[in-house]
């Protein structure tokens, strides 16, 4: 099983003992581990040595679904900050290492997207800097919804990662439902029932892992529904990777969208004032801004 072992502020070690195939250096560290040893960024003290794999899994979500509940959850023990009340705990990126087998999985705790205490900018450059602990890539994104009522913040968290990090990162997605304690053929009837919300049946089509449910308060049987997703999407995903380039270019399309419509809206504004207006700006699909027919009269 999964050892709890004490952890610093930014990163710690989780790990069960390696198989007897495994060099002598991987099973020092698994002892090591269960003993309440090691703490810090584990995996990098086997930087070089032959046979040691290496995953990474990003946990994604809205503030309060249970998004670092989930990771101590994988990670067996309570390494990341949990928040009791209406504020995110997570306003910084953690991260945690944890030795299952011969490899080691680093999950990444981001902060949480519609943060109740940052701006909606400040949001997505902090959950971006995800990229700075996984230099290799990301192999799983697990984004976390409360089992329930699929709000509209979902729906609008779901569109701002796909439009941060690109359509590449919901292929390597799964839908995490906690608070669920449905069996997962339960789970896959229930999504798929045609009075499931429109907006969630959107989403699945899109993510390439599907959904899991799990329930956090039964650690041991969660831990290992979340487990064998993981191992299936990087099956399914034959070890290909979600890329920091791929992350700078979704960045770089969202940096050049979001100047394309300041631009054009000032120039809107600027030919109003001219005295050719209304002029109508329609900066997303049925969202309508109009200059006030107040104003408009005055100026005529």
């Amino acid at each position: 099983k999964l050892a709890a072992v004490s952890h610093g502020s930014r990163a710690s070690l989780c790990g069960q003992t390696a198989p007897n195939s495994v060099s002598w250096s991987m099973d020092l560290l698994a002892r090591l581990a269960g003993d309440g040893v090691l703490n810090s960024d584990a995996a990098s003290l086997l930087d070089g040595e032959e046979g040691v794999g290496r995953q990474t899994v990003v946990l994604v979500g809205v503030t309060g679904d249970g998004k670092s509940s989930t990771g101590n959850t994988l990670c067996g023990s309570s390494v990341f900050k949990v928040s009791g009340g209406l504020a995110s705990a997570t306003q910084e990126l953690a991260h945690a290492d944890y030795l299952r087998g011969d490899t080691f999985w680093r999950v990444i705790d981001t902060v949480g997207l519609q943060d109740t205490g940052l701006s909606e900018k400040e949001v997505l450059n902090r959950f971006s800097t995800f990229a700075e602990h996984a230099a290799e890539g990301i192999d799983v994104f697990l984004f976390i919804v409360k089992w329930g009522r699929f709000k509209p913040e979902h729906d609008e968290a779901i569109a701002a990662f796909a439009l941060n990090c690109g359509e590449t990162a919901l292929r390597h997605t799964i839908l995490v439902f906690t608070h669920c304690a449905l069996s997962q053929d339960e789970l896959q009837t229930a999504i798929s029932e045609p009075s499931a919300p429109a907006s969630l049946s959107h989403w699945l089509q899109r993510i390439g892992g599907g959904a899991i449910a799990v329930d956090n308060s039964q650690p041991e049987v969660s831990r290992q529904s979340i487990q064998a997703g993981l191992d299936r999407m990087v099956a399914e995903t034959g070890g290909l990777r979600y890329s920091n380039e791929a992350l700078a270019e979704a960045r770089g399309r969202l940096k050049e969208k979001e100047e394309a419509e300041a631009k054009a809206f000032q120039a809107a504004v600027a030919e109003w004032r001219r005295g050719t207006g209304p002029v109508t700006i329609e900066k997303e699909e049925g969202v309508i801004t109009r200059p006030p027919i107040g104003e408009i009269a005055s100026e005529a």
